[in-house]
């Protein structure tokens, strides 16, 4: 009883989940057919990787606004890679991920040992990887992605995709991690009150830069798996995830204040979205209408959470 009090949330919002697309399973009926579904779970697994890296700096207060060209960049180097450069597949992926450590590590240093707002410095990053890539590439950045690569982002077990197989792991470690680990345990700390934090002996600076470390590699999963999914990478790939990905981890129950929420919350946040963005597409709805409509979820989100606080600072007194 105690773990569905608290947890009750969350599973509100599978709840929410299952009942929209029964909804709209009666109006559309191949909306809920098996063959949609299996599709509705492959870009779950894409949208979910990348919340799962937006909701460590979350949990530290902090923001991650370079997800977009992130996830972009390290597809476009490893296929780019492959095309031009022949290189085999297990050197582009080691190469693919050293670039999302660095960049992870990038943002981490400037937020946690220079003390750049979070919000500049991952944004002024998204914009410096955009310049490299286009740079680098010279705007062209398409391709066939790796057969192999392909193959396994395609490939299922009866109906679920093999990336969703591995994006319910992810959830599962970083939950483990979370809950059970030290380093958990300091990152809560440290997104309560990092002077608070500090006082008790943690290295606050090491562990936001970790938070954005982890950020980066579970966002450059998430372009992989774009990448492998649809056959090719284009730049620009990940433009429309930055809010997506705000709005995934408010949905989830995760505080924008840092020190709340819990990955299963982002998961569930993510089957929302991602029931909402089929459903978005189904009516036809414009691109620029979804923009508005994830960053009315984010504000009200926002709105919903400080209100709480204020209430919550009231009982207390």
């Amino acid at each position: 009883m105690k773990i569905l009090k608290k947890y009750s949330s969350t599973l509100g919002n599978y709840v929410i989940g299952i009942l929209m697309l029964l909804i709209i399973s009666i109006f559309y009926p191949d909306f809920g057919s098996i063959s949609h579904i299996s599709v509705l779970l492959s870009d779950l697994a894409i949208l979910g990787f990348l919340a799962l890296g937006q909701t460590f700096p979350v949990l530290t207060g902090g923001i991650d606004m370079s997800v977009p060209y992130t996830m972009c960049s390290v597809a476009v180097v490893i296929n780019y890679g492959m095309n031009k450069f022949d290189w085999n597949l297990p050197l582009a992926l080691v190469i693919g991920f050293a670039l999302a450590f660095i960049i992870g590590s990038v943002n981490g240093f400037g937020i946690a040992y220079l003390r750049v707002h979070p919000m500049i410095m991952t944004y002024g990053v998204n914009s410096l990887l955009m310049g490299l890539l286009l740079t680098w590439t010279g705007g062209t950045a398409g391709g066939n992605t790796d057969d192999a690569l392909h193959v396994f982002a395609k490939a299922k077990v009866g109906f679920i995709p093999i990336i969703t197989v591995c994006f319910i792991v992810a959830v599962i470690f970083l939950m483990f991690l979370l809950t059970r680990s030290s380093y958990g345990k300091r990152l809560y700390a440290v997104g309560n009150s990092r002077r608070a934090a500090y006082f008790s002996g943690i290295h606050v600076r090491r562990t936001i830069m970790i938070a954005y470390i982890i950020s980066s590699l579970c966002v450059a999963v998430g372009g992989i798996f774009m990448s492998g999914r649809v056959g090719l990478t284009y730049l620009g790939m990940g433009d429309s995830y930055m809010f997506v990905t705000l709005a995934v981890v408010a949905i989830g129950g995760i505080s924008m204040n840092g020190g709340s929420g819990h990955v299963v919350g982002t998961a569930g946040g993510a089957v929302i979205i991602t029931i909402l963005l089929s459903v978005l597409t189904v009516l036809k709805i414009s691109t620029g209408m979804q923009q508005f409509l994830y960053g009315l979820v984010l504000l009200i989100a926002i709105v919903v959470e400080s209100q709480g606080n204020i209430f919550r600072r009231r009982k207390k007194a």
